[in-house]
């Protein structure tokens, strides 16, 4: 697994203006076919999302047009905050869905890394040993069929606003041509996350944005529950029900929904999970 910082040349482009009657450096081209290319890539991608608007089939826009303008096989975009576990806000194709629910599960994966490091994760083969480090997350990622998966910090600034994750079902490296692909997106899912959360009152969630992502804040509800019914840290109770999810082969958001409907608790004397 290789850890990058994202490089902001994919996105900032400047230079001085040659003097008329002077012939622009080698420097001077470089830049102006490299910002060329830059904005070649950025109407593809807004024609990509034109055609998907088109189509009907606004819903995971974004990541959809994230898997098709890197040409990999799956993408998904998780959203981050402070005081919440990392959120799902869209995902391609089942496949990419499956991976994301993982990750949020186990707590896991590329995003989790891309979150935790702020750098680019990429893990091109999920067989090696050095996706071992994974323990959770690795065997059941290879089950639904990933061989490659990818992380590219979403920001504006410095402000850290969640991450695009991609995967491949064969074994390899992006190419140079798709990390930058992979890099302009990241950059355009965070200024449409920053356009969706517009106008809305401060300390709260746009309606857009809300039927947009699967926010599940009763993963926040059942940890702090659980925290009481233990007596250990909200921390703790998170991580509690990640691993009583992966051992019973269920979604977080399923085992929170049972915590907070009081059908599950768990039992400090005994030290168990138990079914009301």
């Amino acid at each position: 697994m290789r850890r990058t910082q994202p490089s902001l040349s994919v996105f900032t482009f400047s230079g001085v203006a040659p003097c008329s009657r002077r012939l622009p450096g080698p420097s001077h081209i470089h830049s102006t076919r490299s910002h060329a290319m830059f904005s070649d890539r950025l109407l593809s991608v807004f024609e990509i999302m034109a055609t998907h608007e088109r189509s009907g089939s606004e819903r995971g826009l974004l990541c959809s047009v994230a898997s098709e303008i890197t040409g990999v096989n799956g993408a998904g975009i998780a959203l981050y905050a402070d005081d919440l576990p990392m959120t799902r806000f869209c995902t391609s194709n089942p496949v990419a869905r499956t991976l994301m629910d993982l990750e949020i599960t186990v707590g896991e994966g590329p995003c989790s890394s891309s979150l935790d490091s702020d750098t680019i994760i990429s893990q091109p083969d999920l067989t090696s040993a050095s996706a071992a480090g994974w323990i959770l997350y690795t065997p059941q990622a290879l089950l639904s069929g990933a061989r490659a998966v990818f992380g590219f910090p979403v920001r504006i600034g410095v402000i850290r606003l969640g991450v695009l994750c991609l995967f491949c079902d064969e074994v390899g490296e992006l190419t140079d041509a798709q990390s930058s692909d992979a890099l302009l997106m990241a950059s355009v899912v965070g200024r449409g996350i920053v356009a969706l959360q517009a106008g809305a009152q401060p300390d709260s969630l746009s309606e857009e944005l809300q039927s947009e992502a699967t926010f599940d804040f009763s993963v926040h509800q059942a940890a702090g529950m659980v925290a009481v019914q233990a007596s250990i840290s909200i921390a703790s109770a998170l991580i509690a029900l990640r691993m009583h999810a992966f051992s019973a082969s269920e979604s977080l958001s399923k085992i929170s929904s049972r915590v907070v409907a009081r059908r599950l608790r768990f039992d400090e004397t005994r030290q168990d999970w138990i079914e009301e």
